[in-house]
């Protein structure tokens, strides 16, 4: 495993978190919560094209809309979406990115290899949990 850009994983200035919702369940809104109780120091985005608002931070409907690269994207879209939202993040110049979206298969021709193929594409760093049930 390489340690390429582990330093935005694990001490990022700026995070975005992408699929979050007003649903209490909803796992991005989770890591929105966890952001603000751990006292995250840094800026927190939020890219969601449904909804303006969430947890008290101002939504933008793309990644291309966020005004600077974030150093680590939260990606809890729906998986045939996170292949996409990757490559935008990459565009853009997201340092790393983690997936918590389940759902995204296994192997060649997955949405998972999608998501590895862009992400190799744009040299940043991917991390996925990988699960076919969350």
């Amino acid at each position: 495993m390489s340690t390429y850009r582990l330093d935005k994983l694990f001490s990022p200035r700026s995070v975005a978190v992408v699929g979050a919702s007003p649903r209490e369940t909803s796992p991005g809104r989770a890591v929105l919560r966890n952001l603000a109780a751990a006292g995250f120091e840094g800026s927190v985005s939020l890219v969601n094209p449904r909804y303006g608002e969430i947890e008290g931070i101002k939504a933008v409907k793309s990644i291309q809309e966020l005004r600077q690269a974030p150093d680590l994207l939260v990606i809890a879209a729906p998986p045939h979406s996170v292949p996409g939202i990757v490559a935008a993040a990459g565009e853009k110049g997201a340092a790393t990115a983690v997936i918590i979206t389940a759902g995204l298969g296994h192997g060649e021709g997955s949405l998972a290899d999608a998501c590895e193929q862009a992400a190799r594409a744009a040299d940043m760093n991917l991390r996925a949990l990988l699960t076919d049930s969350m």
